[in-house]
């Protein structure tokens, strides 16, 4: 009995100190995302009042009211701010939703228009982040930024293709290679812009113009 009685004190002992250190860690990991947050946003104010190039890390740091090393080890550099920022923008569109709704969409034709509306989000989402990915286009962490945007996107636009070619819906004598280098050229930022700022056209009157665009180019 003794030997049992020993055993939990001895149990108990090791788990307190256990606990209070999983405590702590969660503390700190909680801050440091707070603190995370906190930077992204006043970098995000910072660059739409004054461009990327006009805004210093110092700059930030004191929007946010903290050093410039904590910045410096949060991010490393403003264009990972900006790769943030994007990261949380496509979050804001609601990926999880549109991926969703594309995916339980049996219809080809209706998966596309889905595809088209959900590019319009993104990018009415990211709109505020858009003129600084131009202006930053030099930033080697801009650069691997877009670069790594435009493999997501394909990557995309090739579980959308690969699904309808499943269905034996793609246009007569098109690769699912051809369709997905279609959609992927269509689905640009370049586009967006251009409808917008360019036509002046809202994203509803973009997102419909592509969806049908996007049927026109890859189904039967």
């Amino acid at each position: 009995m003794v030997e049992k009685d020993s055993a939990r004190e001895d149990s108990g002992r090791d788990s307190r100190p256990a606990a209070k250190r999983a405590y702590r860690s969660t503390l700190r990991a909680e801050r440091a995302a707070a603190t995370r947050a906190r930077i992204a946003s006043a970098a995000h104010e910072l660059f739409r009042q004054h461009g990327f190039a006009g805004t210093t890390v110092a700059a930030i740091a004191e929007r946010a009211g903290v050093t410039a090393q904590t910045v410096y080890t949060g991010f490393g550099s403003k264009g990972a701010i900006v790769s943030a920022l994007v990261a949380g923008m496509e979050a804001d569109a609601g990926a999880a939703q549109w991926l969703e709704r594309m995916n339980e969409e049996p219809d080809p034709g209706r998966r596309l228009e889905f595809f088209a509306q959900w590019t319009a989000a993104f990018f009415a989402a990211s709109v505020g982040a858009l003129d600084f990915l131009h202006e930053a286009a030099a930033d080697p962490s801009v650069v691997a930024l877009r670069e790594e945007g435009d493999r997501r996107r394909r990557d995309g636009v090739t579980r959308v293709v690969e699904r309808i070619a499943e269905q034996g819906a793609l246009a007569p004598g098109l690769t699912v290679e051809a369709a997905v280098d279609r959609a992927w050229l269509l689905t640009g930022l370049e586009l967006y812009l251009a409808a917008g700022k360019g036509c002046g056209w809202s994203d509803g009157e973009y997102a419909a113009w592509l969806g049908g665009l996007l049927r026109s180019q890859l189904l039967r």
